[in-house]
């Protein structure tokens, strides 16, 4: 019998997985996209019944193409984190999911910030959660747990409550990462019952297989080995990312996201993932398609392909035209905002295209900084996401970092997940099946050399201006709040 792992990803603007053989070779795909709800001003929310009805449709996808439900071995889901996903007792949702880009909790952030040693943004989980007590008592008081994305599609799948180490540590302040266990007593000082969150666990923990309600609902063999999973970054790092020692991941999804490997990803896989010997965030995470699509959009203007050439055809520099783009992870004490981006030297000559190449300088150069603060040897850059279809964008990254970037057309964080699914049940034995097997073929874009020397001094430019910018920036938002 044929084996195959189902990886299922639910992403900010879309949800995409991947049916994979033992050998790493895509056999089905499947993608839909799905939009955010925006309420009011700074609310952003999904449906979580939405997810797993995408999630039944890929699973019906996949298994019209293998001769039998049993084929497929494993399921492993992942997706955006770290969202609120409150439901009931009977696993019901009793809100919409509140997303990690969501700003509204700013005052429970201040509280956060009060009580707890380590710092704590809009981007963790507790801050949404204590909003959600407060702003919505009718629907806390009928909350049984409160999921994780790929949680909440794990928990239907198996009828198992659990979180991975790496959500659990974004929840914010209440894990110990010695004990692998809830602080229960700071969860107790802020009102709020350990019961709420599910029992922490490996990201390559199986669960158990699907049920057989969900096999109902789904097609799925109740055979199928179901693991807890894990957040988008993580798995981005073993679906093409950073999925060796030394390696350095550039995400180009709705965010850009820089990742980097001191040791193979094969040593954590089963504790929390993050820290010294692990994976490290390299910077702030950027904006990325999240901007790019912003600009398409205000032109009205949809032709990719179009964009990219014309793009290409503009000389380093979009002719004195400088983009400096938002970061995810700003305070929300800037007086343009947090997600302000701001577009300099303006001039009647510059079309569209300018504006594009200089969005994509800025969000290169902001990389090409964040690696900077790297003192750890980089032994290879992978580069992927939706921005990797490129080869212009490929290729004015590559220049600007002055650095090769290795392409795999296959990787994918779903693909992240259906191998750690297939690693975590033992159905492969030896995580070098990663490296040298579905890995083996990259390809390689190397950066021009006299393009390279260019953005070099365009870059230390650049790095200039963003500074007087953002102090520009503090001393508006001081004389906003009243200070001399």
């Amino acid at each position: 019998m044929k084996g195959y792992s189902m990886g299922f990803d639910i992403g900010t603007l879309s949800s995409k997985a991947v049916l994979v053989d033992l050998q790493g070779n895509v056999v089905a795909r499947y993608q839909h996209e799905h939009g955010i709800e925006v309420a009011k001003p700074g609310y952003q929310e999904e449906s979580m019944q939405l997810w797993w009805q995408e999630f039944r449709e890929a699973a019906g996808q996949f298994l019209s193409v293998v001769s039998s439900s049993e084929e497929i071995l494993t399921i492993g889901v992942t997706g955006l984190i770290p969202a609120l996903c409150p439901v009931d007792s009977r696993g019901e949702p009793v809100h919409q999911a509140i997303l990690h880009t969501d700003t509204r909790a700013v005052e429970e952030v201040a509280l956060c910030n009060q009580v707890l040693p380590s710092p704590v943004s809009h981007g963790h989980l507790l801050p949404k959660l204590l909003w959600y007590q407060k702003h919505e008592p009718q629907a806390y008081s009928k909350t049984w747990k409160v999921f994780v994305p790929h949680g909440f599609i794990a928990y239907h799948l198996t009828g198992v409550p659990a979180i991975d180490y790496d959500a659990a540590c974004m929840v914010g302040g209440v894990f110990d990462e010695e004990t692998l266990s809830w602080k229960n007593e700071v969860l107790e000082e802020f009102g709020l019952s350990p019961e709420l969150l599910p029992e922490p666990s490996p990201a390559v923990r199986v669960l158990g297989t699907v049920s057989s309600t969900a096999a109902a609902e789904t097609g799925l063999s109740t055979k199928t080995k179901v693991i807890a999973g894990v957040g988008d970054t993580f798995a981005s790092m073993l679906g093409g990312g950073a999925y060796n020692e030394a390696h350095l991941m550039l995400y180009l999804g709705t965010s850009a996201t820089v990742i980097y490997a001191e040791k193979s990803p094969r040593e954590y896989t089963a504790v929390p993932h993050y820290g010294p010997g692990r994976g490290h965030f390299v910077g702030r995470i950027l904006s990325f398609g999240e901007s790019i699509s912003h600009l398409r959009e205000a032109f009205r203007y949809d032709d990719w392909g179009e964009m990219d050439r014309l793009m290409n055809q503009i000389e380093p520099g979009a002719e004195g035209l400088w983009y400096f783009p938002h970061y995810k992870l700003q305070t929300a004490n800037s007086f343009f905002g947090p997600d302000s981006e701001f577009m300099l030297g303006y001039r009647g000559r510059h079309s569209r295209f300018h504006m594009y190449r200089a969005m994509l300088e800025g969000i290169a150069f902001n990389a090409r900084y964040n690696i900077s603060t790297l003192s750890l040897p980089i032994r290879q850059i992978n580069v992927f996401g939706g921005g990797a279809n490129s080869p212009e964008v490929c290729g004015l990254i590559a220049d600007v970092l002055g650095s090769e970037l290795s392409i795999n057309p296959k990787s994918s964080t779903a693909l992240g997940i259906a191998f750690l699914a297939l690693y975590g049940s033992g159905e492969i034995g030896e995580y070098s099946v990663l490296t040298d097997v579905w890995f083996g073929n990259n390809r390689v874009i190397s950066p021009n050399p006299e393009n390279a020397r260019i953005y070099d001094e365009l870059y230390h430019t650049h790095r200039v201006m963003y500074e007087h910018l953002m102090d520009w920036d503090k001393a508006l938002a001081g004389q906003k709040e009243g200070n001399p």
